[in-house]
């Protein structure tokens, strides 16, 4: 059974709290996360604020490995 379709097969309760949580790890990065997650990955401030003005106009959700 996919995700989809336990997602569908969930009680009310379940639905509203999973789709709450995705709703939550879906919004995008404002430029001080994306900041502080490349200086997390290794990047000094002065590199990554660079960084951060290229990309604080991109729908940014996750900075990852």
């Amino acid at each position: 059974m996919s995700a989809l379709h336990k997602l569908r097969a969930a009680s009310p309760e379940v639905r509203e709290a999973a789709l709450a949580l995705m709703d939550e790890l879906s919004a995008p990065m404002d430029p001080r996360s994306i900041e502080k997650a490349l200086c997390r990955a290794g990047f000094s401030r002065s590199k990554a604020r660079p960084i951060v003005m290229a990309l604080k106009r991109l729908p940014i959700i996750a900075i990852g490995s």
